[in-house]
């Protein structure tokens, strides 16, 4: 198949992988389910994101607030509590223990029980924040829908699109941050790559492969780009394109994560795949999940996979 993306930066190549694998649709058997909702202590059942701390507690994003769960008890924040807005888009927490919120409406950060929130009033590029990422300095960045903001804990930085020199598109729906500290930026429109001097480009065949909307930066396996045309792996030389046609169980890949096994786990409006590198297995309604729509997933410390969803909360799919 022809590769999604084009590699922009001077000169424009394409790269055309085959691959082919195989897809698993049998009922999971190695594994118990945990599930946790309203009635259990989440703050809300339609959950955007999750993060895991240092100490192992969970972070949860929902749209009408959000939570920590320390593995006995959840805690609910909201606005009453600080928040700078109910509905959290996304969240990120540093290994200081600051987790950062991402709201339609500007972004709050939490830490040693005070809260601070910032708008564009305070030097964000847009109110409106799809997604953030922490770098290895333990600053972020933010994905809005009008540029990418780095706050320095003092100072904000704001990059927009500008003539193809910087960002490819202002509208920026996820960021990644490899292990050289290089920032991923996807867009609408393509996706972004900045070293902190240097930007590179890289272009869809398509508008639905250009439409990114989650990724995931692998030490191993390099980057993974979630789109609404599959999920492509780059290994920094080479794109490999994964789709229906290959096993995942949807075309809209709106959540990604790793496991300690290597194995890669992908959320889509249908249900979850995961890929070991050979072998694909469906994870439904029919065999586990409380709901197809997977907008989060993140795996635990024990190596469990936590599932974010559309309005059933979370599911956990634990080890045996």
């Amino acid at each position: 198949m022809k590769s999604i993306f084009r590699f922009v930066f001077l000169v424009l190549s394409s790269l055309v992988i085959m691959q082919s694998c195989n897809k698993d649709n049998v009922p999971v058997n190695n594994y118990t389910w945990k599930y946790y909702a309203t009635k259990d202590g989440l703050i809300d059942n339609n959950v955007n994101d999750m993060a895991m701390d240092i100490t192992g507690n969970v972070w949860v994003a929902t749209e009408f607030g959000a939570s920590m769960f320390d593995g006995n008890s959840w805690t609910k924040y909201n606005t009453p509590q600080g928040l700078i807005h109910h509905q959290v888009n996304c969240l990120a927490v540093g290994s200081d223990m600051k987790v950062w919120f991402g709201t339609p409406f500007g972004v709050s950060s939490f830490f040693n029980g005070q809260w601070q929130s910032y708008s564009q009033q305070d030097g964000l590029s847009y109110d409106y924040v799809y997604d953030i990422a922490i770098d290895k300095n333990n600053k972020p960045w933010f994905a809005t829908g009008h540029g990418v903001s780095f706050f320095n804990g003092s100072v904000w930085t704001n990059y927009e699109k500008d003539q193809g020199l910087a960002l490819v598109h202002n509208i920026v729906r996820s960021i990644s941050i490899d292990a050289a500290n290089d920032k991923w930026f996807g867009t609408e429109y393509g996706i972004s790559r900045f070293d902190g001097i240097n930007w590179q480009t890289f272009l869809a065949e398509n508008n639905q492969a250009g439409f990114v909307v989650s990724m995931f930066s692998s030490e191993d396996k390099g980057l993974w780009i979630g789109s609404l045309a599959g999920v492509s792996n780059f290994d920094y030389s080479q794109f490999i394109d994964y789709s229906m046609s290959n096993g995942l169980i949807y075309s809209r890949v709106d959540a990604i994560a790793q496991d300690q096994d290597g194995v890669m786990w992908f959320g889509t409006p249908f249900g979850a795949s995961s890929f070991d590198g050979t072998k694909w297995q469906t994870f439904s309604t029919d065999n586990g999940l409380p709901d197809k729509w997977i907008t989060s997933i993140m795996v635990d410390n024990d190596n469990n996979v936590w599932f974010g969803t559309k309005t059933r909360g979370i599911a956990v799919l634990k080890r045996k």
